[in-house]
């Protein structure tokens, strides 16, 4: 299901990631004076890391769901909770069906009903949700606001259309839609204003798609500020080569390959940070939080709202995870960062595709050599626990208040399920564990965990 223009996006080494957990949405895609030398940024080591626990299960008792509701033909691709601590919110579902519809409906885990489902015309398009994490988990999704649901159907890998719809929470009901020829995404919504991308579609329409095509010069991505009322876009800007876009009180700031741009609420270009290429970018408060280089190259950048870079730090680092003001950051290493540049920990082992608990108090990361395990950090100080099971291919798939779900890959042959799914306990011990082709998505929501099978069926599991 990963077609050839997500291929080419996303590069050999994501595609082999995206093997493990099924298909994989498209991603979406500063002159500062400090240094490393002159940034406020201090750091300590986690407590025990050196020396952390690491636990393989061994013989488990069969994981049962608690209840499982079936959408007949069709498929569960995508799962949300407006609040991960409120267990009786309901859970937004993104649906899609064998000739391409697609759907969002809204389910109430406490009578297992589905409170509505409103259909869209075209497939859903993986990625335009403003919490993807381009990792090879939760490819699907919507974004959600106080009183609104936004999804992105369409004809994307047909390089046709796509459009943006905003439901309403309660009823389901449709309350606009914004339709344009590029592959629509929601960067965030903030204060009133909805931050949309629009990214080029490549390969040209009127050509023969080839695996070995480049762009002759980089794809456009076109950001639109929108009134989430009623779809009226405000303004738009275009740039080249962006990498990400996000949105704070304060205005919105895109990540390209020349640097930082930064633009006010009104779409006014605010100031530029040209510190080369800009990979991924967060904003809390007033403050952006910017990664730019690569591998031991990276960086990462405390941007102030006047545009003054008040801090690097130098990290092996590829992905940026926001819990309130504290970024955390993964790759080569894990840190946890503060606004003001302090950090508040480092661990130099390897961890990736960044999860919170719904309590934010435990961050989950895959870990290993061989990206083999799961490790648990405690967000605030960084102690932690690695949960490793019998398996070179393994990864934190959702976590509720005190339990992880973990995700491992164990087909020996082709009778056998594709992976294996454990139910693993705050000391890191698995509890239980249950045999699953596929897993396309999965939320914490409290003490549940619910799972979306790729197929039709939503799962409500109790570790």
């Amino acid at each position: 299901m990963v077609s050839r223009r997500r291929f080419l996006r996303l590069g050999a080494g994501a595609i082999a990631g995206a093997t493990t957990t099924g298909c994989v949405g498209s991603p979406r895609r500063g002159d500062g004076t400090a240094s490393a030398d002159t940034a406020n940024a201090t750091e300590s080591a986690p407590n025990g890391a050196d020396d952390a626990p690491t636990t393989t299960p061994g013989d488990l008792p069969t994981w049962s769901p608690d209840w499982t509701l079936s959408f007949d033909d069709w498929h569960v691709l995508g799962l949300d909770a407006a609040d991960a601590a409120d267990a009786g919110g309901p859970l937004y579902v993104t649906l899609s069906r064998d000739g391409g519809d697609s759907a969002v409906a809204a389910v109430d885990p406490g009578d297992r009903s589905v409170r509505w489902r409103t259909p869209m015309d075209g497939e859903a398009v993986g990625g335009s949700h403003a919490s993807y994490q381009r990792i090879a988990r939760g490819g699907w999704g919507v974004t959600l606001d106080s009183d609104t649901v936004y999804a992105v159907a369409g004809r994307a890998d047909e390089r046709e259309w796509t459009a943006l719809h905003a439901f309403d929470r309660a009823s389901g009901d449709e309350r606009w839609s914004l339709e344009r020829d590029r592959e629509l995404g929601v960067a965030g919504v903030s204060a009133g204003l909805l931050v949309a991308t629009g990214l080029e579609f490549f390969p040209p329409a009127d050509e023969t798609p080839m695996s070995h095509q480049t762009p002759e010069e980089p794809l456009t991505t076109v950001v639109y500020g929108v009134d989430p009322t009623d779809g009226t876009v405000a303004w738009e800007r275009t740039f080249a080569a962006v990498d990400d876009v996000a949105v704070g009180e304060w205005g919105v700031v895109v990540a390209t390959d020349g640097g930082l741009v930064a633009l006010g609420r009104d779409g006014a270009r605010r100031f530029t940070v040209g510190d080369g290429p800009a990979t991924r970018v967060e904003v809390a408060g007033d403050r952006a939080f910017v990664l730019t280089g690569e591998d031991e190259g990276a960086t990462l950048s405390g941007v102030a709202a006047n545009g003054d870079v008040d801090w690097r730090y130098d990290a092996p680092v590829h992905e940026l995870r926001l819990a309130g003001d504290r970024l955390y950051a993964g790759g080569d290493a894990v840190v946890a960062v503060d606004a003001d540049g302090t950090v508040v920990w480092r661990d130099d082992d390897y961890g990736q595709w960044l999860l919170f608990d719904p309590d934010g108090d435990t961050l989950y990361t895959r870990s290993g050599v061989r990206q083999d395990a799961a490790t648990a950090y405690d967000a605030a100080g960084g102690e932690r626990w690695t949960f490793a099971p019998p398996s070179n291919n393994a990864w934190p798939e959702a976590a509720t208040n005190d339990s992880l779900v973990a995700t491992a890959i164990t087909a020996e042959d082709a009778d056998d399920p594709f992976k294996t799914v454990y139910a693993v306990d705050s000391a890191g011990e698995a509890t239980a564990s249950f045999g699953r082709d596929t897993v396309f998505d999965a939320v914490g929501v409290a003490d549940t965990a619910y799972l979306a099978d790729g197929r039709s069926t939503l799962l409500a599991l109790t570790p």
